[in-house]
């Protein structure tokens, strides 16, 4: 008997390659080991009137909404490091702790992958995720092994804007062959 699964003449098209690039506000923040981790955890409420005997359909509603991208850098550069203190200060090479105000959230992180084997017009070339109003949440963390490089983990946590609290913080955009 021959086995199932779901590969067609297109799959090798469809596949998402590499790590993709991260970008805070359209600027590349560098080079990463380990890739990116994309993650969108939407709670759905169940609610179960008298006599259900399992989930009813209707009466499902979406709770809550995280979404966080999880980065692997190995370029350090001090605006990294500021981005990974959220609140932090930046002035003159020098950091320095301090509270988080609406301007210590970035606008836009990007993640841009991809798409392996594109060969059709109609076919999506790139995959683009963007989290709104994030920050990073701690802890920084810099390892320094005795051999090898050191990777210090950011994750970017998307928020809700007070302008827009039932749009949820976050979108992915296929683009096709141009």
């Amino acid at each position: 008997m021959a086995s199932q699964n779901g590969v067609s003449s297109s799959t090798y098209e469809r596949i998402i390659v590499g790590p993709g690039k991260v970008s805070i506000n359209s600027v590349v923040i560098g080079a990463t080991k380990g890739g990116n981790v994309l993650e969108i955890n939407r709670t759905i409420a169940d609610i179960r009137p008298d006599g259900a005997k399992g989930k009813v359909k209707g009466f499902r509603y979406i709770e809550s909404v995280e979404a966080k991208l999880t980065c692997n850098l190995i370029e350090m550069i001090e605006e990294n490091i500021y981005y990974a203190l959220a609140g932090s200060s930046l002035a003159a090479h020098v950091l320095t702790g301090g509270e988080i105000v609406n301007g210590t959230y970035l606008g836009a992180v990007y993640l841009a992958a991809e798409m392996k084997g594109v060969t059709s017009s109609s076919e999506n070339k790139l995959v683009t995720v963007e989290l709104d109003n994030c920050l990073v949440e701690g802890p920084l963390t810099l390892t320094l092994p005795e051999t090898g490089e050191v990777v210090s983990q950011l994750v970017f946590n998307a928020h809700y804007s007070a302008a827009a609290m039932t749009t949820e913080p976050w979108k992915i955009t296929f683009t096709p062959v141009s």
